[in-house]
């Protein structure tokens, strides 16, 4: 009988876990959203649609492009209350009415295709794009009517990446580039609800290191290789997809597809890993690339180090440098772990390093040859400054 509790708990948690539960769930939750839009639209309160074009990427000729069709945003109000409009807002971004069963055609040049929107308002396309050129390119989105509204329509980008360039970039966004604190807890929330874009902390000297990295080094007649692509990963929410693509715009990073998570439930997972999120990307993009080497990008204050390894393992001589940027001091036990961990790493060929500040970062990436003397003195510069 002692044993029974522990039973019952443990087939309730393999049952919560089962795509099965995460599939009724979602069926609940999708008629919810339905009615709800019903409710809004017979009262007269729907504000109408909204579409968002998340920046994609084409590989094999076939355009990975993510959209999303959600009411439209409700304007902040005009409080005197310190932030408590912007919190608003942030809040609001999460609350959103997702637009569920609506039609979305997704054109990009003379090509386009149709897909039905999820429980969560999104709708994952996979375009054909024969012969499209190198760079990027306007993905254009627009949804069909719904009960007798109108049609709404949004606009992104995709980017072709230059197969010729020397290697792709792949970033953790949260304490890798923007301050976050995830380690903090009121901090990083504060920080997460209570700034906008142009109110965040950018990483001290990631920005001048990462133009470093997209500028290269040129040979002896001066000329440089084609810049590297930019992927950014994180655990953060869609719903901030439009605060970090404008934090990455005002901070001067290179601009590049993002793929951050639904914090919601899915048809097959009511709970998903973060470490499982972020290694499902990189996982596709070095698959999606598969002559491409790559540097991985993150810090110590979560799992990218683990994370990163495994890449590592599962894919190797595909990781050309692995950064780590160091959260907390030398004397915090995880780093010092994780320094002794990195030079073991080293030595069996996985090139995973620890770097206390950008600094450090630019240092290791210029002995390998992926920028130059001149990125190492711009971050030094940056960091003086601060």
């Amino acid at each position: 009988m002692a044993l029974l509790p522990r039973r019952i708990v443990s087939e309730l948690e393999a049952t919560l876990r089962s795509p099965k539960a995460a599939a009724a769930v979602v069926g609940v939750e999708s008629a919810l959203t339905k009615r709800r839009r019903e409710q809004k639209m017979k009262s007269g309160a729907f504000r109408g649609m909204h579409v968002v074009v998340y920046r994609g990427f084409v590989a094999d000729d076939v355009a990975k492009v993510r959209v999303r069709v959600l009411e439209v945003p409700e304007l902040p109000g005009n409080s005197r209350i310190p932030y408590w409009d912007i919190a608003q807002t942030n809040l609001r971004r999460h609350a959103a009415l997702r637009i569920v069963g609506v039609e979305v055609e997704l054109r990009i040049g003379k090509h386009s295709a149709k897909e039905i929107t999820d429980s969560h308002g999104f709708a994952n396309f996979s375009v054909p794009v024969p012969a499209l050129r190198i760079g990027w390119h306007d993905a254009h989105a627009v949804t069909t009517p719904i009960e007798d509204g109108e049609s709404a329509c949004g606009t992104g980008r995709v980017i072709k990446p230059p197969l010729k360039a020397p290697f792709m970039v792949i970033s953790d966004i949260d304490d890798t580039i923007l301050l976050t604190g995830l380690t903090e807890g009121l901090s990083m929330v504060t920080r997460t609800l209570l700034r906008e874009a142009d109110q965040r902390t950018a990483i001290a000297g990631m920005s001048s290191f990462y133009r470093g990295l997209a500028r290269g080094v040129s040979n002896r007649a001066g000329n440089r290789k084609p810049e590297p692509t930019f992927f950014y990963v994180s655990t953060g929410s869609w719903s901030f997809y439009p605060l970090l693509q404008e934090f990455v715009r005002l901070r001067a990073f290179p601009q590049g597809p993002m793929f951050l998570t639904d914090w919601g439930p899915t048809e097959r997972y009511l709970r998903r890993s973060g470490a499982e999120h972020k290694r499902a990307a990189i996982r596709r993009l070095l698959e999606a690339y598969p002559k491409m080497p790559f540097v991985l990008i993150g810090d110590s204050g979560q799992r990218d180090p683990q994370t990163y390894e495994e890449m590592a393992r599962e894919f190797p001589g595909r990781v050309k440098l692995a950064i780590i940027r160091q959260v907390g001091t030398d004397n915090d036990e995880r780093n010092r772990d994780l320094s002794e961990h990195a030079k073991t790493l080293r030595a069996e060929g996985i090139p995973l390093y620890l770097a206390p500040d950008a600094s450090r970062a630019a240092e290791l990436a210029h002995a390998l040859g992926l920028c130059d003397e001149e990125a190492r003195a711009e971050v030094q510069a940056e960091l003086d400054r601060r």
